[in-house]
Formats: structure tokens, C-alpha cells, sequence
């Protein structure tokens, strides 16, 4: 196996890794392979797989995040990634500041090194921020979709989730600052949406999709659920 350019160079300069030793490499696909190391030099590192094996992928998990202002969006997508975030969809709306313009390729970068920190066998997607009524219809075959809103005062991300006994998908869909208008908010309800409260006080929206991610994971987690990542 021969190791991407940049890959070799971080094994060797920064891991200081040496002929012999034992890697796990992840390809993004849900494989995981065990490399002995037989080559390591500042441009070039190869190595023999010795054992394959293929991480069960157990549930998806997407989150549709308004697109936030200024570099908070690499924070959702650092943080998302680390707790199980399938799929991300930046998605424009009415009181959208930030449209993401030419940022998909940094958003998918960052995804990528926080897979590897995390120790994930795969990587999620990063779709192009696109209008929230596309996003709906993509999103429209997920077994829940449950989305924040201020106007929710008494259903719980519990009792969302207790609605199915086992969710194959969930998407969560969070406005970015200055909410949902309440037009967004009628049409994806209409679309099956779920509206969600995460209690009385008022979170950012890069605060409000970690939070309610770290929710679900827990919930399913207690449940005995299925779970993603």
C-alpha cells in the first residue's frame, strides 16, 4: 500500500513513524485496515496490509444546518463529525447572513481530519449549501426529521425520537441565526418535519446543533438504539 503524499509526510514528520510499525488506515468507506509499516521517508511511505475489516454502519444521521456567519460553520462540521453526523446540507433561508459561497471543499477538509482524529471508518458528506426547499425534498425519504424551534415550548428531543422504536435516519434541521420563518417552518412541517424544543434558553445555532446532536446520540445510546457513526 502506498500511502497519498500528504498522508506520508504527516506519518513521517509528525507521527515519526518508523519500518515496522502497525497503522490503522481508513479509507472513508467504512473499511478499516492494519498496515505494517515497510517503508517511511519524507515523500514516500508503503506498507503490507495484514488484516481488513469492514465497521458496520449503524443508522444515518443528518444535520441540515442554516448556513451560520464568519467560520462557525467549520465548527459545526468539526463537531458534528465527532459525534456521528452522517451528512451535512448548509442551507440558505430568509434570515440567512452567510450564504457559504466556495467553502463546501474547506467544509469537506475539515470533516475529513476530524473522521481521522476521531477515530471514524468513515467520512460524511458535505453537501453545497443550497435553498431550504431543496433540502426538504432531499431529505424527504428520512424515517424522522426533527427540526429546532423557539415556537416549540413543550415536545422534547425524547419524545421526538419515541415516535419511532428503532430510526434507521434521522435529520435535524437547525436555522441559523435569526431562526426559521415561520413560512420555513410550515413547509417543513408539511414535508413531516418535527418541531423540537431544547428548553427555555437561547442557544447559537452552532450551540443549538451540538447540543441537540450530543441529545440524540444519548437517546438512542439509552435506548438501546440504532446509533450512527
Amino acid at each position: 500500500m502506498l500511502f497519498p503524499a500528504d498522508e506520508a509526510r504527516h506519518a513521517a514528520t509528525v507521527l515519526r513513524l518508523h519500518v515496522g510499525d502497525h497503522v490503522v488506515v481508513i479509507d472513508g468507506t467504512g473499511v478499516e485496515r492494519t498496515v505494517v509499516l515497510s517503508e517511511v521517508a519524507l515523500g514516500k511511505v508503503t506498507g503490507r496490509v495484514i488484516e481488513t475489516r469492514a465497521i458496520s454502519q449503524r443508522g444515518v444521521l443528518a444535520l441540515v444546518q442554516g448556513v451560520p456567519k464568519g467560520a462557525k460553520m467549520d465548527h459545526v462540521v468539526r463537531m458534528g463529525t465527532e459525534l456521528g453526523v452522517s451528512e451535512f446540507f448548509p442551507f440558505l433561508s430568509k434570515r440567512t447572513v452567510a450564504e457559504g459561497r466556495g467553502r463546501t471543499e474547506r467544509w469537506q477538509r475539515i470533516a475529513v481530519e476530524s473522521a481521522k482524529q476521531s477515530r471514524r471508518s468513515d467520512v460524511p458528506s458535505v453537501h453545497a449549501p443550497a435553498p431550504l426547499q431543496d433540502v426538504l425534498v432531499h431529505i424527504a425519504g428520512y424515517n424522522l426529521i426533527v427540526m429546532l424551534w423557539e415556537g416549540e415550548q413543550t415536545r422534547t428531543m425524547a419524545q421526538a425520537l419515541a415516535r419511532l422504536a428503532n430510526p434507521a435516519s434521522i435529520a435535524i434541521i437547525v436555522g441559523p441565526e435569526g431562526g426559521l420563518a415561520e413560512t420555513e417552518v410550515d413547509a417543513a412541517v408539511a414535508r413531516g418535519a418535527v418541531p423540537v424544543t431544547l428548553g427555555p434558553l437561547i442557544l447559537r445555532t452552532e450551540t443549538a446543533s451540538v447540543v441537540a446532536l450530543a441529545i440524540i446520540r444519548y437517546e438512542l445510546g439509552r435506548r438501546g438504539g440504532s446509533e450512527s457513526g
